[in-house]
């Protein structure tokens, strides 16, 4: 099989600044803040993406602000943000939009918190002052405003009982203040620098009223709540502290921040011994240990206790969120969740062999190369490396005005249009070869369509976040942001003037109550079928000939990932967070006889694998699927699967990691039920049906496009941190 590895793709994504947990509701949710201003919404219990908001306020007049304000916004839970901007904002996570925002009256906002009762929220302002607002139905008002023009308030925190606030400012001080009296009670001075300022990075407290502050010094200080008296200052960094969290009985705190250690204190009682007059119920802080998970620095931490989950997340500039379990901290393991998008940003012409990757702001495509076919003497190594003939080449970049991030995009199979989206509008254009430039040769440029149809809500227009062309380029399939799918037919006449006409609507999702996004569509190799799944896991398939709908798909236990239909059959495959697959057959309405035996019972190390599937393809050669994720891909030859033979595995397909060499068997570890040694059995590889291959760096897209011709799109870790700023370093001795 010869196999493009393709690195050329530079996706840098960005750093993470805020993490928070939903508390109170029955279904808890992590929300990602990146510097960028995204914001990611991810299932805690598979460590699945579910929604992606772009950062974009699309209200110009007043009267646009005014009608967003009105709007209901009783759903819980509810999402707030602040920028650099001085907006408060509050998003639609539904339709993947702000829906309300305010303005903090104070500059850039540098931190915020929610009381406990999720009625009031605080906010500290680059101005110094500190603003609380009351959480409505109609929005957010302006109750309280604690005016200070010393320095900027970079930590906030309420108390347990919603009485007072605590915060920490970029002058050395940490302020307790009484909201509904609105005055200082306390002031706290940090120890200082001779020669500059400490800032409080974070703040936290305690349900027994303690105060603990992460500070520029590199402490951990606890102070008495009522008197400001510091009990204990533990030395526990070497760079700023930036970030703190505790669990809600109080008894365990997490720090990290610039030097990348995640350190867990603990309370513990002193012992008897411990001072003359400690009474024996008196208690300390103690530092258990720290982990160090990140490469850069660690600006966010989040706990969540939720049973299935009892787990602290952090993030930092090196873009990775990383969850450790809070059982046997620091030793547990870890586990990081890939920096690729779950939903890949390429999409590939198989027949031009063109790559075309989407950016924040720009398309650039790439045109494959080629090698020179393997000499005898190479099919005797392991994994033969082919000279290039021909090297990859950019051929075509696209960069779009506005300060608007692009949501989707889609290139045609025959190469001739290109469709990107952005949150309020369709581009689409027509690729023409380059002539005119006989210095770059073989490049490609484009035109774009003007007047292309829009959809408006409420009064503006609103973008697509799925895009899809049949094949022959012939019609344009938009998913918009309300969920409904149209259907665009696309004519060229012989003066090259090109005609859309709107062929279908398809309101199957948009007119539900429970309206969710769409998270995946595709269209079949041959331009009849389309399928489209949301997050509530509703998958309908339409007949884009008839331009009727076909079918609803039976919802599964877990939240799909992919959608992919079989290039040689009406068959589609459905990948869920389970890594469980299911191939359904269209004409007949119901699983094929392959996912009826086997997809209740596929091998048990494949179903834990960590990483989610995040798409499928099939090798026109064989009769076989590749099913791949951020970390692997699995080569499913359905030829060879069979049940495992034996009383105590006779319910699971056979997988092992594949060693690269053919020829030589495989030993797997096999225990006997009701035996305490390990025993092995020798399988051989022209009998495993499931192969694990893992010498791939991270991958961002997979897919075949022709016999025995596989492209793989890799982005190293390495990579991504060699385009971030350097990292703290503390000299050691003898380095």
């Amino acid at each position: 099989m010869e196999i493009h590895r393709c690195r050329f793709v530079e996706y840098m994504p960005s750093a993470i600044n805020a993490l928070a947990f939903t508390t109170g509701t029955a279904r808890p949710l992590v929300a990602c803040g990146r510097a960028n201003g995204d914001i990611e919404i991810w299932n805690p219990f598979s460590w699945h993406l579910e929604k992606r908001i772009l950062d974009k306020i699309i209200y110009s007049t007043k009267d646009e602000q005014e009608k967003a304000l009105k709007e209901l916004a009783n759903k819980s839970p509810r999402l707030f943000s602040g920028s650099a901007n001085g907006l408060i904002i509050e998003w639609d996570t539904t339709k993947l939009k702000s829906k309300k925002f305010i303005n903090s009256h104070g500059g850039a906002i540098w931190c915020m918190a929610v009381n406990h009762a999720n009625t009031l929220l605080a906010i500290g302002c680059d101005d110094g002052g500190v603003r609380i607002f009351e959480i409505t139905d109609d929005g957010l008002s302006l109750v309280k405003n604690y005016d200070r023009k010393e320095a900027k308030v970079t930590s906030i925190a309420w108390d347990k009982e919603d009485k007072y606030i605590v915060f920490g400012t970029s002058n050395s001080l940490i302020i307790k203040w009484d909201v509904e009296q609105g005055r200082e009670i306390l002031r706290i001075t940090p120890d200082k620098n001779s020669r500059k300022e400490t800032i409080v990075w974070a703040i936290q407290v305690l349900k027994d009223d303690t105060i603990i502050s992460g500070d520029s010094l590199g402490y951990v200080c606890f102070w008495e709540g009522t008197f400001g008296t510091m009990k204990q200052k533990l030395g526990g960094h070497d760079a700023d502290v930036l970030c703190l969290v505790s669990n809600m009985d109080g008894t365990m705190v997490y720090s990290s921040g610039v030097d990348r250690k995640c350190v867990l204190y603990r309370i513990v009682p002193k012992p008897k011994s411990y001072g003359k007059d400690n009474s024996v119920n008196e208690k300390y802080w103690v530092k258990v240990g720290y982990s160090r998970h990140h490469m850069h620095d660690v600006k966010a931490l989040a706990i969540c206790e939720e049973r299935g989950v009892n787990s602290v997340i952090s993030g930092g500039v090196d873009t990775t969120m990383v969850f450790a379990p809070t059982l046997n901290f620091p030793k547990s393991k870890y586990y990081r969740v890939p920096y690729v998008p779950l939903k890949p940003m390429i999409n590939m012409s198989k027949s031009k062999k063109l790559i075309m990757f989407r950016s924040n702001d720009h398309i650039k495509i790439w045109r494959l190369g080629k090698a020179m076919p393997p000499e005898p003497d190479q099919f005797k190594q392991k994994i033969p490396r082919l000279e290039l003939v021909e090297p990859q080449k950019a051929i075509l970049e696209i960069k779009l005005k506005g300060n608007n991030q692009l949501m989707a995009s889609s290139i045609s199979e025959n190469g001739e249009w290109i469709a990107v989206s952005d949150v309020e509008r369709i581009k689409l254009f027509k690729v023409l070869e380059d002539d005119d430039n006989p210095v770059h040769s073989n490049h490609l440029k484009v035109r774009k369509i003007k007047d292309f149809p829009q959809v408006t809500i409420d009064g503006r227009n609103v973008g697509a976040n799925l895009l899809g062309f049949v094949p022959n380029g012939s019609k344009l399939v938009v998913a918009f942001m309300n969920s409904e799918i149209v259907v665009f037919g696309l004519e060229i006449d012989e003066e090259d003037d090109v005609y859309i006409t709107v062929l279908e609507r398809f309101d199957d999702y948009s007119t539900k109550p429970d309206c969710e996004p769409l998270t995946s569509l595709t269209i079949s190799e041959d331009g009849k079928w389309l399928a489209t799944g949301d997050l509530l896991n509703q998958i309908y398939v339409y007949n884009l000939e008839t331009l009727k709908h076909h079918m609803t798909i039976n919802q599964f236990s877990s939240i799909h990932t992919s959608l992919t239909f079989n290039p040689f059959e009406p068959i589609l495959v459905i990948t869920l967070t389970s890594n469980q697959f299911y191939l359904f057959d269209l004409q007949q309405k119901k699983l094929t006889d392959w996912s009826l035996k086997y997809s209740e019972k596929l091998p048990q190390n494949f179903l834990n694998l960590k990483d989610k599937i995040m798409g499928c393809s099939f090798n026109p050669s064989s009769d076989s699927m590749i099913v791949w994720g951020a970390n692997y891909l699995c080569l499913i030859d359905f030829n060879k699967c069979k049940i495992k033979e034996g009383t105590g595995n006779n319910n699971e397909l056979i997988c092992a990691r594949c060693s690269g060499q053919q020829s030589k068997p495989k030993f797997l570890k096999k225990q006997q039920s009701g035996e305490q040694e390990q025993k092995y059995e020798k399988i051989y590889t022209d009998t495993i049906s499931f192969q694990l291959v893992n010498r791939y760096q991270t991958l961002m897209y997979l897919n075949f496009i022709k016999h025995n011709q596989l492209v793989v799109v890799e982005r190293s870790f390495s990579s991504i941190l060699e385009n971030l700023p350097p990292s703290f370093y503390k000299a050691k001795y003898g380095t």
